[in-house]
């Protein structure tokens, strides 16, 4: 059993450098603190690559937050 636990915890460090790797190299929207008052309304519709990125994020974060509590209920 704490076998799996290191293996688990070894996919979750991966798991956080990839998602560092994604988030780095996604685009800035340009736009200011326009916004930061709701001067952009395409904030949810991203195309193309970036895209495919913003959907892998949100993907890899879920994954992310959802490993975290395993990992941290599976030592209780």
């Amino acid at each position: 059993m704490e076998i799996l636990h290191t293996l688990f915890v070894i996919g979750y460090v991966l798991i956080a450098a990839f998602l560092v790797y994604l988030v780095l190299n996604q685009e800035p929207k340009s736009g200011g603190a326009g916004d930061l008052l709701g001067g952009s309304s395409d904030l949810f519709s991203a195309r193309g690559v970036t895209g495919g990125l913003y959907r892998l994020t949100v993907v890899l974060g879920v994954v992310f937050v959802v490993s975290a509590l395993i990992l941290g209920v599976w030592r209780i």
